[in-house]
């Protein structure tokens, strides 16, 4: 490192070779500080955290802030780390928001900033050129700094499902909301149908519906407020649970309150007090408290006996707490819920995480450290709002968008590649979004997701039930088949996910991600571009091109898939043979895939 001191300005240097360079002087005042450095025409740059739609940043400005945007140009989660194709990285060595322009403003400058009054960055230098050498350089220097990814226990890879299951009343005539499951019966026949009223916080049964539960058991203490007609099995969390095996449907894990004003239990309903002048609670409110870490005990212990792992979404204080106005049955007490309640799961929402920064990132560490020293179990953290140091602890997921679009598939794509270069491998999102849905979206959503880390059923708020059973056949079986197939490759998952934990498999790839980039394997300017943005290699074997948009479908959702890059890692005489993994088609690598046909049941795999 050079430090000219007539200017003030810095410089890098890796043997004669000039790496980084300041343009200008460091800009320090009240507003941020700034740092200016040299932009090479054909340098392209990388890293900043999720970015939704995006993992190439070159000419763009990207927020390193807690934007709270889940759809395309917002961030999920942003990271102060970024690095270019011409052999450096930078993580800046703050909590405070920024924004980073890579030739946006002026396309021969780079001008970082974040809004404090000091610099302090760590610099990695690359020591080998090529895209796929520089990546892997800067991944592993990330590391050392920020700490190796998790490695998420094996269920965390399957598909979870999450709803509130606590709060809500349901009839099978009438009701608020309609949802209708199909299962293996053809879409176009009628399906099982009930119905929810309430889906809202402060919703209070008033006698007239039955109540949805756990167990299919009410409450026991402080029940005077509970007022319902019956507590039935069907409408429990327990009966979803049999949903997925009667449907021959693989489940990972199951979280049963993952919606506001759903607590784990009903004991204590809707009563209130109990807070000593010292803000301690009562032995009656704490009473409450561990008759539903009880309830949530029963549920666990069913969830495990069918090969399903539970956990929790988490909207309000860890512990209880000293506001007496707060229902008993929506306090909580999470280290009971993990060492009495049994779970190992813990999704995170803008309603704990929403700070950001070091708040996010203190928080999901807790939740970790309470998991592993308290339960001695490997956690599955899914979380957003995360900062550089978050793939310590848990995965992300990129929050709350609408399904039945081919928009929330497209955009995904490339948000997965960009946070795997990023520094954290582990990635997920509600399979067909939060809200709204369609059947062929669904399907197509199924498939490529197979070949991700982590799925979540995100049930309750959308146009249909969000499962792999809600609209029929064709779909419930294109699912089903999608499913399995993730269960039966999870050996190589699970390799590949150690492999993105920086664990030594013996493949020679430790510190590279499950979702990888084209320019990881091919260091031509082709795979490093915007060009390859919607396919990647899952591991080392797999090159996943999904469907993401309708290019000539039919009216059954068969399509062709355009501009799939099958690279040349040999020569024109000996060259790569790429295998489609369905049909077992061969080709040569060293094209571009044109007219490639994609029926509705096939995603593009080679």
């Amino acid at each position: 490192m050079i430090l000219d001191k007539a200017t003030g300005k810095m410089s890098i240097k890796s043997g004669d070779r000039v790496v980084v360079s300041e343009s200008a002087s460091l800009d320090l005042d009240k507003k941020g500080t700034v740092q200016t450095l040299a932009k090479e025409k054909s340098e392209n740059f990388f890293g900043g955290g999720t970015q939704n739609g995006r993992f190439l940043h070159t000419n763009q400005t990207i927020a390193i802030s807690n934007t709270n945007n889940w759809t395309d140009g917002g961030v999920a989660s942003p990271n102060p780390f970024y690095w270019t194709s011409d052999g450096y990285g930078v993580l800046r060595n703050t909590f405070a928001e920024g924004s980073y322009d890579f030739g946006s403003t002026d396309s021969s400058t780079v001008t970082t900033l974040h809004s404090e009054n000091e610099f302090d960055a760590y610099y990695f230098v690359a020591t080998n050129e090529g895209a796929s050498n520089v990546a892997t350089e800067m991944l592993q220097d990330y590391y050392k700094v920020t700490g190796n990814p998790v490695l998420l226990p094996e269920y965390g890879f399957y598909l979870g499902h999450l709803n509130a299951y606590n709060r809500d009343g349901w009839s099978t005539t009438s009701g608020q909301k309609k949802w209708e499951t199909k299962g293996s019966k053809s879409s176009s026949e009628k399906g099982n149908v009930k119905y929810e009223s309430g889906m809202s916080t402060g919703y209070k049964l008033d006698g007239t519906l039955a109540a949805e539960t756990l167990n299919g058991e009410g409450p026991t203490v402080d029940t005077e407020n509970m007022k319902a007609t019956d507590f039935d099995r069907q409408f429990s969390a327990r009966q979803v649970i049999d949903d997925y095996e009667d449907n021959d449907m693989p489940l990972g894990w199951f979280l049963p309150n993952d919606g506001y004003g759903a607590g784990y239990g009903q004991n204590g309903y809707y009563k209130t007090g109990g807070v000593n002048s010292d803000g301690t609670s009562s032995a009656d409110r704490l009473n409450a408290v561990r008759a539903n870490v009880d309830n949530l005990k029963k549920f666990t212990e069913y969830a495990n006996s069918k090969g399903v792992s539970t956990g929790l979404w988490t909207q309000s204080n860890l512990e209880p707490d000293s506001n007496s106005e707060t229902p008993w049955h929506l306090l909580r007490d999470f280290d009971a819920e993990v060492k009495t309640g049994g779970i190992s799961t813990l999704k995170t929402d803008v309603a704990w995480v929403g700070s950001g920064y070091s708040f996010g990132l203190n928080g999901i560490k807790t939740a970790y450290d309470t998991v592993t020293t308290g339960a001695n179990k490997r956690p599955n953290i899914i979380t957003l709002d995360g900062w550089a140091g978050t793939q310590r602890f848990g995965g992300i997921w990129t929050g709350d968008q609408y399904g039945g679009n081919w928009e929330y598939i497209r955009f995904h794509i490339p948000t997965y590649i960009g946070q795997s270069l990023s520094g954290n491998p582990n990635i997920g999102s509600d399979m067909d979004g939060i809200f709204g849905g369609d059947p062929i979206i669904s399907a197509r959503d199924y498939q490529w997701k197979t070949f991700t880390p982590s799925m979540l059923d995100m049930d309750g708020w959308g146009t249909y039930r969000k499962s792999p059973m809600t609209h029929g056949d064709p779909y419930t079986g294109i699912s089903r088949f999608y499913l399995k197939l993730k269960a039966q490759l999870m050996p190589y998952i699970y390799t590949s996910a150690a492999s993105a934990a920086n664990i030594d498999t013996g493949n020679g790839d430790a510190g590279l991600p499950m979702i990888r980039a084209m320019l990881l394997s091919d260091n031509s300017e082709y795979a490093a571009s915007t060009s390859t943005q919607y396919q990647y290699m899952f591991g080392e074997n797999f090159l996943v091109a999904p469907v993401y948009q309708d290019t000539q479908a039919d009216e059954n959702g068969n399509d062709i898939r355009n501009g799939i890059y099958l690279p040349n890692y040999g020569t024109d005489e000996n060259p790569t043979i790429w295998i489609d993994y369905f049909s077992g088609k061969q080709y040569r690598g060293g094209q571009v895939l044109n007219n490639y046909e994609a029926p509705l049941w096939s995603c593009r795999c080679l």
